[in-house]
């Protein structure tokens, strides 16, 4: 007679929780309490752009401020020998288009390594990001070097894996960008 009353009992909790979820369920979801409004990210922003780095120069970037940028990402760490070769490719295409943002995004390495790597490959003059933790290779889905990222002003973006020659970056970038 034990296990009934235990089962009979366990039938009433289970009904009675069923109930209670069904009606915070039922609740209109206009309802949000203000505080929770505030803290809903803003639809302007795509989630990836929410990020703070630092640059290789010391200074602090919010990945906010490419919201409406039309900008390329590329992604690469110092022992990639294919970010090393790539690196004249992407200096030389930064220098090219004007109306467009380029940022390389190293990860995997310490600061020094990072810098040992933009000097010998000539990247002083464009914007390097520290990913320290992976944060923006995860937001954009970047799994191994070389990227790339792709931003519309729009907020929408593509991301190309692997290395690329001039032609073809141009080639994408007139495709993706333009």
């Amino acid at each position: 007679m034990g296990a009934t009353a235990s089962r009979g009992t366990l039938m009433t909790i289970a009904a009675t929780l069923s109930l209670t979820l069904t009606a915070c369920a039922s609740e209109p979801e206009d309802a949000a309490s203000p505080a929770q409004a505030e803290t809903e990210p803003s639809p302007e922003v795509h989630r990836a752009l929410r990020f703070q780095a630092q640059t290789t120069d010391g200074e602090q970037f919010d990945g906010e401020t490419l919201a409406e940028a039309t900008a390329v990402l590329w992604f690469w760490t110092p022992d990639c020998g294919e970010c090393s070769g790539l690196a004249s490719v992407v200096a030389a295409t930064d220098q090219a288009y004007e109306n467009i943002d380029f940022h390389g995004v190293a990860g995997r390495a310490e600061l020094e390594e990072i810098q040992a790597f933009e000097a010998q490959n000539g990247l002083e003059d464009m914007t390097t990001l520290i990913d320290e933790y992976g944060t923006i290779w995860g937001g954009f889905e970047v799994i191994s070097p070389p990227s790339f990222v792709f931003l519309r002003s729009d907020g929408t973006h593509t991301t190309v894996s692997g290395a690329m020659t001039v032609s073809e970056l141009d080639e994408t970038i007139a495709q993706e960008l333009e």
